[in-house]
């Protein structure tokens, strides 16, 4: 077992994070449950499937405690993780680095960003702890609606992933890699898209797609990648880019759902073209991925 103590940059709410993230959750994927207090998630450190455990021990400044349990944890057991190891993964799970204190500046003199801003202080996205991880959800929930894609997701972590502890670690590049499209396609998704998970998959482990580099990467660089891949074109790159790599000024304004959205909160309810959806987001840049994230979630917690 390992525990170490981390900062969150700014202001953070670990509470309202889960929160959150529960009302994002497609209706139907999981029956109702109080938010726990305790971020919990499968996790891979140094290749041993894990439990990391984050707990908020104080809020101003923010600070989070990260507990890491391996299968070999215990007093005869393999030791766990190094400390700096565990920061690591739980810094990028909450976001820690993220300063909100800039964004809420911007948007403290807007109609509706200032006061949800206010009614949302703290409140960050988790982020995944691999950019494969992210791409491959992306290509399940290319086109189809987000309950059938969470279904799939866990039939697909179920099967290919290591379970620990009542949870499961996501498939590595190397399981996916050498799973048949068939076995993929049996888990929902459809032949065309196996074919490019699996292809997805031989890139990283082959080496060919480095993606423990793209954190250093502009966010056009990272898109140029993506889009190269076959199967992957800007929408994924741009889900990349906010959910994997938490960029705060990328907002898709060719997605559908953010155009109804926008276009009933911010317009005159009608849904918005592309070219409006960058109109009514052009106040808030850099944080223009940040602004629509607050909207989702204050209609999501039924604040809007």
């Amino acid at each position: 077992m390992t525990i170490v103590s981390l900062a969150s940059t700014g202001p953070y709410s670990l509470e309202l994070s889960l929160r959150a993230a529960e009302s994002f959750a497609p209706a139907g994927s999981s029956p109702p449950h109080e938010t726990p207090e305790v971020l919990r998630s499968a996790v891979r450190l140094d290749g041993e499937a894990a439990i990391l455990e984050v707990r908020q021990v104080n809020d101003e400044p923010a600070r989070l405690e990260a507990e890491v349990r391996t299968l070999g944890s215990g007093p005869s057991g393999r030791p766990g993780p190094p400390p700096e190891t565990v920061a690591d993964a739980a810094s990028r799970l909450v976001n820690a680095a993220l300063d909100l204190r800039p964004f809420y500046r911007l948007a403290a003199g807007h109609s509706l960003l200032g006061p949800l801003t206010g009614a949302l202080h703290g409140l960050k996205a988790f982020r995944p702890q691999t950019l494969f991880e992210m791409l491959v959800i992306a290509v399940i929930e290319q086109q189809i609606s987000l309950l059938a894609a969470y279904h799939i997701r866990e039939r697909i972590v179920h099967r290919f992933g290591d379970a620990i502890d009542g949870l499961t670690v996501f498939p590595t590049p190397e399981s996916l890699a050498q799973a048949p499209a068939q076995e993929l396609a049996e888990c929902g998704v459809s032949r065309r898209k196996a074919e490019y998970i699996g292809g997805l998959a031989e890139l990283v482990t082959a080496g060919a797609l480095d993606l423990g580099s793209w954190e250093q990467l502009s966010d056009d660089e990272i898109r140029d990648r993506v889009t190269a891949v076959r199967g992957f074109g800007r929408w994924s790159a741009d889900y990349l880019l906010i959910r994997g790599l938490g960029r705060p000024d990328v907002a898709p304004a060719d997605d559908l759902g953010i155009q109804t959205l926008l276009g009933r909160i911010l317009g005159d309810g009608r849904r918005l073209s592309p070219d409006e959806v960058r109109s009514a987001l052009a106040p808030f840049a850099p944080f223009r991925g940040l602004a629509v994230f607050y909207i989702l979630a204050g209609s999501r917690l039924s604040l809007i």
